[in-house]
């Protein structure tokens, strides 16, 4: 199996609900979701657990 560039084709194509003025960046950060967690202690749980 391969693909091709047809089987991106619906993936290419501009979005009129899309605001390309705005930069790529910024527009994935208003997605973003910012979580804190302390990485230290999630290891330390998970290492308990097994």
């Amino acid at each position: 199996m391969s693909l091709t560039t047809d089987d991106f084709a619906k993936f290419m194509a501009g979005d009129p609900e899309d605001n390309e003025e705005v930069p790529l960046g910024d527009a994935l950060q208003e997605l973003a979701i910012d979580i804190e967690v302390d990485s230290v202690e999630e290891v330390r749980d998970v290492r308990e657990r097994l």
